[in-house]
Parts: C-alpha cells; structure tokens; sequence
C-alpha cells in the first residue's frame, strides 16, 4: 500500500469517519456500539486529565496505582458480576498476562487453528505441548483431549474477520473428567454478548470456574486498555506473579476517565446491543438479496464468503470512490488471503445501510 492508498482519520470515528480530509460513510472498525464518540468519555478523559495530569509515570506495584485505577476496577467488576477485575495497559497483552497465571510447567495447550496471535505469542516456553484442532472441529479436539487429565484450551470467542462465535458450550461438553481450562480471548464479544454485554460465555448462559475471558475496552467500549475479571484471589494472583502486569506501566488518567464513562454506558444502555444485531441482520439481509453470500452470526462482523481476494480489493476500491469505507483487510496469520471486513454498528441507520447496499450493487 503506497502512501497515498493508505487512509488516515482526520477526525472522529462514527458511522461516518474523515480519513484523508474526505467524509466516508463507514463500515469498518470496532466501534460497534459508537462509544467512540460519544461526549461522555470525551468529559471523563478530559476532566481526569485535568485533576490528574497526563500520567500516573510509575508502575502500579511501586506508586503508580491511582483512585481512577481502583475505581475502574470496581466497576468493570460491577458490569461484569464477579469479585474483583485486574486492568492493564493493552488488550494484546492480556492472553500473555492469562497464560503466565494458569499454565504449569509440562502443561498441554491446545489452541484453535484460529487462535489469534496474542494467544500464540503469549504460551510460556515452559509448556510440554502445543496442540492445534481445525477451526470448530469438536470431534478433533475431543481426540486431543483423549488421555489427558490436564490441559488448556484457547480459543477466540468472536472471529474478528467472520464474526463467527465458538461453540463454548459444547466445547465444554467433550472435555473429559479432570483439570481443563478454557481460555476465550473475548476482546470481539465484551459489550456485544449476553444479556449484560458480558461475553461469549453469558451468551450461552455459562458460569464455570474453568473459563477464564480476556478482554478490552478498546472495542465496543470505545477507549482503551485489557481486563480480566474474577475473584478477588484469582486478580491478586495476577497483580502479584504475572510479570507483564507488574513490568506495564499503567493505564494514563485520559484512557481511565473514557473508560469509567464508557463502562457506565454499557451498563445502562443494553437496548444498544438489540440495535445493534437489529443492524447487522438488516446488513445480511439485504447483501444476500443483491448475491453476496453474507453470513450474519449475530454479531456486527459481517463475512463476504464468495469474494476472492482480487474482488474483495476492487470493491473496496471502488465503494471507496463512491465515499463508502469498508476495509480491505490481511489478517496476521501466515494463510489469510485478503478480505471485506464489513462492520455495521448500533449508530448506523437503515439509510445508511441502504446506501452501502446501494454501493455494492453499482460497484
């Protein structure tokens, strides 16, 4: 991509963005429920900064832990219904932060061959085995399984380029008697599943001790930053052994002030989620009356399966002419062809879905 092909915000993220100075009506990202741009975390970062400055400049585990970080804490436990919530500075790192706390030295990992980076790049050397089923196949991961009393399963909870969710529930069906845990880098799903916006495992209505999620708030939560939630022990153990946690410095006062406000509105506005599957599933709908074969899994990423990686580019090239955004996409995995990364969100009208219909139709 040469310079001039690359697109740059000039200005905020919304159901429209300015990239390169031009307006484009836009279907990309991971602002899916438009916390992005809402004025209530621009007044939390603001007014945070101003009563904080624009760092906290140590580590939390000397002095640098501030009332914003322990408030933040609190209320992500709150939106999530457990203990205690450990937070820290980016969502990549949180599989690392997992992995250091759960495996043992001679453990099995077996991981989906979907399994994003920070999953793979985040197993401890000190592992005896990794181990990879085909992407939802039960049947090969009950075979690797087979035998074992301990392992750890890894897995994405919401593919980032298909919007697919995993089967959770039946993953945890075929895992046999014995000590397995479940690791769902939930980063896609935060906000979007489950009554509460609580993830994959509220979506299938799971409460094991075995399922451990990762999140971040730099998706439907519009800001930034990783958490975990848990119970009060299980975070402390993080805080006290994970080195990666204890080595970041924290997050600055800005992100913890968009944040708390984001946190607040993900709790008290629950009718965004139907809005925002409501879009999505209009999106599918309409794509599939105009050809495309677009698989809606009731999540806002939608998935052109019958476009190949030369028409992908030349539709997004051309919806880009006519002042239409949907990203053209490589993946970070070694075989993943270029593809439509078509996100619809809770701030998109159905006017606006037209219109992106209407693009592809004359595209």
């Amino acid at each position: 991509m040469t310079n001039t092909d690359q697109l740059v915000l000039t200005g905020p993220v919304g159901a429209t963005a300015s990239f390169n100075g031009k307006e484009y009506l836009y279907f990309g990202g991971t602002n899916y429920l438009g916390f992005a741009d809402r004025i209530e975390l621009q007044q939390g970062a603001v007014e945070a900064v101003k009563k904080y400055g624009s760092s906290f400049s140590a580590s939390r585990e000397t002095s640098g832990t501030g009332l914003l970080h322990l408030a933040l804490e609190r209320k992500l436990a709150q939106f999530k219904g457990t203990e205690n919530a450990c937070i820290y500075a980016s969502g990549y790192l949180g599989n690392q932060i997992l992995l250091s706390v759960l495996a043992n030295p001679g453990d099995v990992v077996i991981c989906d061959e979907w399994a994003h980076p920070s999953i793979l790049e985040a197993i401890p050397r000190t592992v005896k085995e990794v181990r990879f089923y085909g992407h939802h196949d039960l049947e090969e991961l009950a075979k690797l399984v087979r035998g074992l009393d301990r392992a750890i399963i890894a897995l994405n909870g919401v593919e980032t380029g298909t919007g697919e969710i995993a089967p959770l529930n039946e993953v945890l069906d075929i895992l046999p008697e014995g000590d397995f845990q479940i690791l769902v880098d939930d980063c896609h799903a935060t906000g979007i599943l489950g009554e509460h916006g609580r993830g994959t495992p509220e979506h299938y209505e799971i409460r094991s001790p075995n399922v451990y999620q990762t999140e971040t708030m730099s998706k439907a939560l519009g800001s930034f930053g990783g958490f975990i939630a848990g119970s009060k022990e299980f975070c402390d153990r993080i805080r006290e052994t994970a080195t990666t946690y204890i080595g970041s410095t924290p997050l600055p006062p800005a992100v913890l002030g968009a944040c708390l406000a984001a946190v607040d509105l993900v709790m008290r506005e629950s009718h965004l989620r139907q809005r925002l599957r409501d879009n999505a599933e209009y999106a599918a709908s309409k794509l599939t009356n105009l050809g495309f074969q677009a698989s809606f899994y009731g999540t806002p990423i939608l998935f052109i399966s019958n476009l190949d990686e030369s028409g992908a580019k030349k539709l997004h090239l051309r919806l880009r002419e006519a002042g239409i955004i949907v990203p053209f996409v490589h993946y970070p995995t070694s075989d993943s062809p270029g593809r439509l990364r078509l996100v619809v969100t809770a701030t998109h009208t159905k006017e606006e879905i037209d219109r992106l219909c209407n693009g592809l139709k004359h595209a």
